[in-house]
């Protein structure tokens, strides 16, 4: 009996839980990569990936923060405000996506941008992604 229950539990929470959205799924690893590699670039790879939060925007654009921190001496990374940290807000607006290191003012300043081939958009299983990147 407590199997079954166990069973339809596990069940309904299944069912419950979201798939998500293939386009969402790729925007957000696009901009992991970019942020992540622009990290590398600036020779601040000791940061390390902390959280990603989806931002609600008036405009509806596909906003995300992702924020990087860089861990303390044992490799332990705490939510300590102490601790240094870089966030960058990735934007991505039909065939771009732009990604803009945030101020400690709160002014965002554009570090990439991303041009996606049309067919690329909403394929994850496309191989024919085709990527230009500036810097400034």
């Amino acid at each position: 009996m407590k199997n079954n229950i166990l069973f339809i539990m596990s069940i309904c929470l299944l069912i419950g839980c979201k798939a998500q959205n293939p386009a969402a799924q790729q925007q957000q690893e696009v901009c992991k990569t970019l942020s992540h590699g622009y990290l590398k670039i600036q020779n601040q790879d000791e940061y390390q990936f902390w959280r990603l939060e989806k931002i609600v925007t008036q405009a509806q654009q596909n906003t995300l923060k992702l924020t990087y921190k860089q861990p303390t001496e044992s490799g332990v990374m705490m939510s300590s405000l102490l601790l240094p940290t870089v966030e960058f807000v990735c934007t991505q607006q039909q065939q771009q996506i732009k990604v803009a290191v945030q101020q400690p003012t709160g002014q965002l300043v554009q570090v990439l941008e991303l041009k996606l081939a049309e067919t690329a958009i909403g394929k994850p299983q496309s191989h024919d992604l085709v990527a230009q990147s500036k810097t400034q």
